[in-house]
Formats: C-alpha cells, sequence, structure tokens
C-alpha cells in the first residue's frame, strides 16, 4: 500500500482505517509517501518496494509533485518500477484538462513528456483496477478512454464509532468558550473545496441569545491555507458574527470524535465535485445529523441512504433555511441520527474492506 502516513491527512486517515480492516484476510505492507519527496530516487526506490500479489497506490494529485511536469515525472517512474499488477484508488477525480499547458518553460516541458494525458489519462488506464469513490468520478475516468470493466466505485467506508462522555463534550465545549448556544460545526481542514463564506453568509441574519455558534472544528492543513482562515475571520467582523466563531486550529484524531459530539448540526459545505468527504464518513460514525451542499457525489450519498439533508448548491438563503429548521425540529435531526447509524452499519470500512479484496483479486487474474 502506497500511501501517506502522517497526521493532518484525511486520505492517510481514510488509509490507516482500510489497512486495519483489511489486515483480518490480507497482509498489507506499507510504504509511505512523503509529500514534497518526489524525486526520481525516491520514486523508484517505493515501486520496488511495492511487492507482492497486488500494489495499491493511494493515489491524489498533490501527492507526486507541486506541478503537472513534477507530477508526470513522479507518476511515470513510480509505475515504471512495479512488478506487481497495479491497483489505484483515485480519491479526487478533476474534469478533464487541456490537451496542452500554456505557458514558459515548465509548460513546454510538461507538453514534451505528454504530461496532459498523463495527468488525465495514463496515470489510470495503466491500472489492472481504479477504485474511485463517486459514480462521477468514474462516468469522468470513463469518458476520458479508461477501460469502464477496470474502473469501480467503492465507497469510503464508515470507520468504527469512538465512545464520547459527556463530561469529555462539556470538557471541550468549556475549553473554546462555547457557552450553551446550539452548535453548527464544520469538520475538517479549512481550505478553498468547503464553502465558509458562504455559510457565514446563510448565518448572518441569525441574532439574539438563541443564535448558535459556528465552530470550524480544524485548521490549515498546509501553510497556504493560513490566508483563506484569516479572510474568514474578516468576514464574520464585517458581518457581525466575530463573537460566534470559533476556529480551534487542527485538532489530535482523539480530539475529533468530542468535537464531533458537541455539534448539533454538522454541515459539509462542498464546492467542488472532484472528491468525496471523508470528515463527513466520520461524523456518520459518531452519528451526527448532517447537512451537505447538493453536489453530486454528495447527492449519491444520500441517495445510498447516509442519511444527509441536502441544501442547494451556492444558495446562502437556502442553505440557512434547512439549517434553521434542523435546529428548530429535534425529532428531523433524531431521523438523520437513525439514517447515520443504518448507513455506518450497511457501508461500513469493513464492507470496503471486502469490496477492495476483490478487485484485487481481479487485478491478480487479470495480470
Amino acid at each position: 500500500m502506497h500511501t501517506t502516513v502522517g497526521p493532518r491527512c484525511g486520505i492517510a486517515d481514510y488509509t490507516r482505517a482500510l489497512t486495519a480492516a483489511l489486515a483480518p484476510r490480507a497482509r498489507v505492507t506499507t510504504v509511505p509517501i512523503t509529500e514534497g519527496r518526489w524525486s526520481p530516487l525516491a520514486m523508484t526506490t517505493a515501486g520496488r518496494r511495492l511487492r507482492g500479489d497486488v500494489a495499491h497506490v493511494q493515489h491524489t494529485y498533490g501527492f507526486f509533485g507541486v506541478d503537472q511536469l513534477t507530477y508526470t515525472i513522479a507518476v511515470r517512474v513510480l509505475l515504471g518500477s512495479l512488478a506487481a499488477p497495479l491497483v489505484i484508488t483515485a480519491h479526487t477525480v478533476r474534469p478533464r484538462g487541456p490537451s496542452r499547458y500554456a505557458g514558459g518553460l515548465g509548460s513546454a516541458l510538461a507538453n514534451a513528456l505528454s504530461a496532459p494525458a498523463w495527468h488525465d489519462v495514463e496515470t489510470f488506464r495503466r491500472a489492472r483496477a481504479v477504485i474511485v469513490h463517486a459514480a462521477l468520478h468514474r462516468e469522468r475516468l470513463v469518458e476520458r478512454g479508461v477501460d469502464a470493466a477496470r474502473c469501480h466505485v467503492v465507497p469510503p467506508g464508515v470507520p468504527p464509532r469512538v465512545a464520547v462522555t459527556p463530561a469529555a463534550v462539556e470538557s471541550f465545549r468549556v475549553r473554546h468558550g462555547l457557552g450553551r448556544r446550539g452548535i453548527v460545526g464544520v469538520f475538517g481542514f479549512i481550505d478553498r473545496t468547503k464553502r465558509i463564506d458562504l455559510l457565514l453568509e446563510a448565518l448572518a441574519g441569525d441574532v439574539g441569545p438563541s443564535a448558535p455558534v459556528l465552530l470550524l472544528a480544524g485548521g490549515a492543513r498546509v501553510p497556504e491555507h493560513e490566508a483563506g482562515i484569516a479572510a474568514i475571520r474578516a468576514m464574520a467582523v464585517r458581518s457581525g458574527f466575530r463573537d460566534r466563531l470559533v476556529i480551534t486550529g487542527y485538532l489530535e484524531p482523539a480530539e475529533a470524535p468530542v468535537a464531533l459530539e458537541a455539534m448539533d448540526v454538522v454541515v459539509v459545505p462542498y464546492g467542488t465535485e472532484d472528491s468525496v468527504s471523508y470528515s463527513l464518513h466520520v461524523a456518520l460514525a459518531q452519528r451526527r445529523p448532517v447537512l451537505a451542499t447538493d453536489v453530486v457525489p454528495l447527492r449519491e450519498l444520500a441517495a445510498r441512504g447516509a442519511g444527509l439533508a441536502l441544501a442547494r448548491r451556492d444558495d446562502p438563503h437556502d442553505l440557512g433555511k434547512v439549517l434553521r429548521g434542523l435546529l428548530e425540529d429535534p425529532p428531523a435531526r433524531r431521523r438523520l441520527v437513525e439514517a447515520a447509524g443504518d448507513y455506518a452499519a450497511a457501508w461500513s470500512v469493513a464492507a470496503a474492506a471486502a469490496r477492495t479484496l476483490e478487485h484485487y483479486g481481479a487485478a491478480r487474474e487479470a495480470r
């Protein structure tokens, strides 16, 4: 398993849970990805270490270089070093890019190495199996020419629930100055994929002692995202929301379930359709009522039974309306919690591991 392993990475968290679920039925060796260390020598070494019946690469574009050129070099060297049949999990599948990159010398070199094709097609076409987390992402890859028979939807597994005591929740509330107000929460890293500005606009009209606190339980994953957090704080000041915005910063894994259980409603305000939120699945694991924006991958989760309330994308009025309805309707929140529990049982990480093993078998047979 070629994967990131460090903190501050949802794919690392997801893969740890998947690896643990695979362990009773497969012997898995982890070969770590260290972000920013993508040299050809490192990629060759990693490829040669991916031995055994299957080499499974947990893929996202940013792990393999800072631009299209470095990505292409890293991925070509890695895949060229593999002896075992390859399985790739594409956690992010963007819309197809241009056939050639415009720009200076870097773009010219990238074009000479067929980087556009590697970025969009070749990386995935060369795998014996490609695992994606949403039907939309499978459609995007198949439209590019990836073999439909090799491209499989495996929804992210819901991890086991972590027991949290009322005392731990109360201590969390006190530590972060949350008071006795209701709490609307966003869990996970704060970056441009999440429309926090939309959520602030949706809540801006709520005033008075009963108005909820907005808890952002997370921080920047990389330093470049700090500017976005500063912009969120500035917007909260302009909208008169400063005293009801709490940003915790990065939470250690043990604190995450406590933060989630402090929230009355968890909001997943995604502004992109390129990935599926693993943070959302952690919220389902803790049996929280979840409100998500109606982007295609999250709509697919709702249709599968995940128990999500949905609000129109890019519509702060609708987001605020649905959110206030949930805050004022405890039975509606309980129904979402019950649906989350049913979904967690049916689509657990153990179920995702079983489906993954099936694709390992198919990759071995294809070889």
